[in-house]
C-alpha cells in the first residue's frame, strides 16, 4: 500500500507528463483573418497579396499581377489553387506557426517558407 506522500507524488508526477505532452497542443487553431494582408515571402521577389474574399495575388513593385489565384484555410493548412495551362491546381501547406507579423508554411518537399508581413 502507498503512504500519502508517495500517492501525491505518483499524482504530481502524472500531472507533470501530462502537462508536457499536451503543451504543443494548447496552439488555437490558425483564422482566416490572420493571413490576410500584404506578405514578403522568403521563396520571392514580389509580395504576395491574401484577401478576406479568399483571393490571392503576386504583384510586382509596379502594381502588375504576376500571378492569382484563390487560398483556403482547412483546419492547420492553407489549400493553394491556381489555373495554370488550362487546368486548376491545388497544393497544400501545413501552418508550422503563425502569429501577428509572421506565418511558416512546409512545403511539399519538406523545406519551411517564411512569410514576414509588410503592411
Amino acid at each position: 500500500m502507498l503512504s500519502s506522500v508517495a500517492r501525491r507524488r505518483r499524482s504530481f508526477v502524472a500531472a507533470a507528463a501530462i502537462a508536457l505532452l499536451s503543451a504543443g497542443c494548447g496552439q488555437s487553431a490558425p483564422r482566416q483573418e490572420q493571413f490576410v494582408g500584404k506578405w514578403k515571402s522568403s521563396r520571392l521577389a514580389t509580395p504576395l497579396h491574401m484577401y478576406k474574399n479568399g483571393e490571392w495575388e503576386i504583384r510586382t513593385e509596379e502594381d502588375s499581377v504576376l500571378q492569382f489565384g484563390v487560398w483556403q484555410l482547412d483546419g492547420r493548412r492553407i489549400v493553394w489553387s491556381i489555373k495554370m495551362e488550362g487546368r486548376l491546381d491545388h497544393e497544400e501547406n501545413a501552418v508550422l506557426s503563425v502569429g501577428q507579423r509572421r506565418f511558416e508554411l512546409r512545403e511539399r518537399d519538406g523545406s519551411v517558407t517564411v512569410f514576414e508581413r509588410l503592411d
